[in-house]
């Protein structure tokens, strides 16, 4: 099974209303698509990029998403995934 990670589910500079999914303490400010793509590549997930793409909530921006194999709860994924950007950066 494959989900969608949008950059501003672990973005700490967006508000929850804005479409963040993990606390501030957990995100990391303005994530990249490569930082995603490459936490989830050294965490096995099979990521794909699709760069043309927009969130819904801000459908202007054309901010990219990562797919990536789920084998966890989304949120762990996503926890994950901003600790390594972390951890790289």
């Amino acid at each position: 099974m494959r989900t969608i990670i949008w950059p501003v589910y672990i973005d700490s500079e967006k508000t929850k209303k804005e479409g963040r999914r993990v606390s501030k303490e957990n995100g990391v400010p303005s994530p990249k698509l490569r930082e995603i793509s490459n936490a989830a590549k050294k965490l096995q997930l099979n990521p794909e990029t699709e760069n043309s793409k927009s969130y819904s909530r801000s459908w202007w921006e054309s901010s990219g998403r990562v797919t990536v194999d789920k084998n966890m709860p989304k949120r762990e994924v996503l926890i994950k995934i901003s600790n390594m950007i972390k951890g790289m950066r």
